[in-house]
C-alpha cells in the first residue's frame, strides 16, 4: 500500500472515530444511585428534575441507576456492585450509603444528597474544602434543634422534659445530644437520650419516652430515618407529640417537623454532578449547606392530640399535611 493511500486509510478511520455513524451507540455517564428502599420516591423525582434543568436527560445524555437497600447491611454490596460496574459517580442518599462507598472507592467521586454533618462522619475534612472523593449537600443546620424546642415548649405548655431517640453506633449522633441538652437547658428544660439501634428498640423507647418526658426530638441517622412510620404510629399511640427533622415524617404519619427537607439537597446535588462532569475535582468542591427550611404540620395529627397551634405557630407554617 502507497503512503498516500495508508495516510487515507488512516485518516478515514480517525474521524470514524471523531464522527460515529449516525445511529451508533454512545458513551454516557453512569450514575449510580444509592437509596434506601423506602425513600421517599420524590427524592428521585427532584434529583432528575435538577439534571434536566442543567440539561442532562436520564436515558439521552446521562443515564442513572438505582439502587435500594432495605437494611443499612445492604450497603456495602450495592456500593461494591456500583464500583465494580464501574459507574461514573455514585449518588449517596444519606449516610450509610456514603459510608458504603467511602469505604468501597476513593477514587469514583461520591455526591452526597442531604447528608448530615459530613464531618463529623469522616466524609470530608471540612465543608469547605473536602479533600476526599466525596462532596455534595448536606441537612446539618444545629441551629434548627434550639428552635425545634421553642415550638415544642409552645404547643405543650407544660413541657419540662425532652427525650431524643438517638442511635448510639452513630458517631454524629452524641454531639448532636449533647448540643440538645445544652439548648434544653437554656429553655430551662430536662433532656434524656433514648438510645436505639435496632427495630426492636423503637417500641420500648416510645414507652419510656410517654411515660418520662412530655414529647420528643430525634437525631437525624439513617437508621432512624428507615423507622419512621413505626415511630410515628407509636408516638401517636402513646399520644405523644413530636417535632421530626424533615417531612417525610410526617407524610409516614407523624405530627410535624422543621427542617431544610431534602428537596434543596437533592436538586443541589444536580449541580455537584454537573461540575464534576465538567471536570470538578471532588475534593476541592465545597459542600452545600442548607439556606431554606420547612415547618412541615399534619393537620389529622393535631386533631388526634387534640392540639391547636397558637397564631403566632399558625403563621410560621408554610407546608400542611391533610
Amino acid at each position: 500500500m502507497s503512503l498516500v493511500a495508508w495516510m487515507g486509510s488512516a485518516g478515514l478511520a480517525a474521524l470514524v472515530m471523531l464522527h460515529p455513524a449516525e445511529g451508533a451507540a454512545q458513551a454516557v455517564p453512569v450514575l449510580g444511585y444509592l437509596t434506601n428502599a423506602n425513600a421517599d420516591p420524590e427524592r428521585l423525582v427532584d434529583f432528575r428534575s435538577g439534571l434536566a434543568d442543567l440539561g442532562y436527560q436520564d436515558g439521552r445524555n446521562i443515564a442513572i441507576e438505582v439502587r435500594g437497600a432495605k437494611s443499612n447491611s445492604d450497603y456495602p454490596a450495592l456500593a461494591a456492585e456500583f464500583v465494580g460496574r464501574p459507574v461514573d459517580i455514585i449518588i449517596a442518599v444519606n449516610a450509610a450509603a456514603t459510608s458504603a462507598a467511602r469505604k468501597t472507592t476513593t477514587t469514583i467521586p461520591i455526591v452526597m444528597t442531604a447528608v448530615n454533618d459530613p464531618v463529623e462522619w469522616g466524609f470530608v475534612n471540612s465543608l469547605t474544602h473536602p479533600g476526599t472523593n466525596v462532596t455534595g449537600t448536606t441537612l446539618n443546620a444545629p441551629q434548627l434543634l434550639g428552635e425545634r424546642l421553642r415550638i415544642l415548649k409552645t404547643l405543650v405548655p407544660n413541657l419540662s422534659r425532652i427525650a431524643m431517640l438517638m442511635n448510639g453506633t452513630n458517631t454524629a449522633n452524641g454531639p448532636q445530644f449533647r448540643l440538645l441538652r445544652t439548648q434544653a437547658e437554656a429553655l430551662g428544660l430536662t433532656a434524656e437520650a433514648l438510645d436505639v439501634r435496632t427495630p426492636k428498640d423503637i417500641g420500648p423507647a416510645l414507652e419510656r419516652a410517654a411515660g418520662s418526658a412530655q414529647a420528643l426530638v430525634h437525631t437525624n441517622d439513617s437508621f432512624i430515618n428507615s423507622q419512621r412510620a413505626a415511630i410515628a404510629e407509636l408516638a401517636a399511640r402513646h399520644r405523644l407529640p413530636v417535632m421530626y427533622v424533615d417531612r417525610e415524617y410526617v407524610m409516614a404519619g407523624g405530627l410535624m417537623s422543621l427542617g431544610p427537607g431534602h428537596r434543596q439537597g437533592d436538586i443541589g446535588a444536580a449541580q455537584h454532578v454537573e461540575k464534576i462532569l465538567h471536570g470538578a475535582n471532588p475534593a476541592e468542591l465545597p459542600v452545600s449547606v442548607p439556606t431554606e427550611f420547612v415547618f412541615t404540620v399534619s393537620r389529622s395529627k393535631l386533631r388526634e392530640l387534640g392540639a391547636t397551634l397558637p397564631p403566632d405557630l399558625l403563621a410560621r407554617v408554610n407546608d400542611w399535611v391533610d
